[in-house]
């Protein structure tokens, strides 16, 4: 009988723990709660950038952030691409910053920016 009694008592205080246990945040999806604008200055081997924060409410924590690249899988990152990051609000207070990447869109290239420079120059000199 006390065998018994414990074993139910065992089954429902599991129960009651797995009840506990939100749904919610198993599966929430984290939303963009803050961007910035910023250039990157570095990157490493395992796609992580060191970005120079050009514009956006971060730049009252510090200059720099370090941002996961592989977020945007699709884009490949150079130096000097002044790119806009999207993240969940949350900001790490370490040199550099750390943040948990949420959105990654690159605005500008600068090999592009190059290109058309040099190829505008060249117009220009041949005329």
């Amino acid at each position: 009988m006390i065998k018994r009694r414990s074993l139910f008592i065992a089954i429902l205080l599991s129960c009651l723990l797995y009840g506990c246990n939100s749904e919610d945040t198993k599966n929430e999806k984290k939303e963009v709660k803050a961007t910035f604008i910023g250039t990157i200055e570095e990157i490493t081997d395992n796609q992580i950038g060191l970005v120079d924060i050009v514009e956006g409410e971060i730049l009252s924590s510090g200059s720099r952030v370090s941002v996961n690249l592989s977020v945007n899988p699709t884009e490949t990152f150079q130096l000097g691409d002044k790119i806009k990051v999207g993240y969940d609000g949350t900001i790490m207070e370490s040199f550099p910053l750390q943040i948990n990447t949420l959105l990654l869109n690159l605005l500008s290239n600068l090999r592009i920016r190059m290109n058309v420079n040099i190829n505008v120059k060249t117009f220009f000199c041949f005329m």
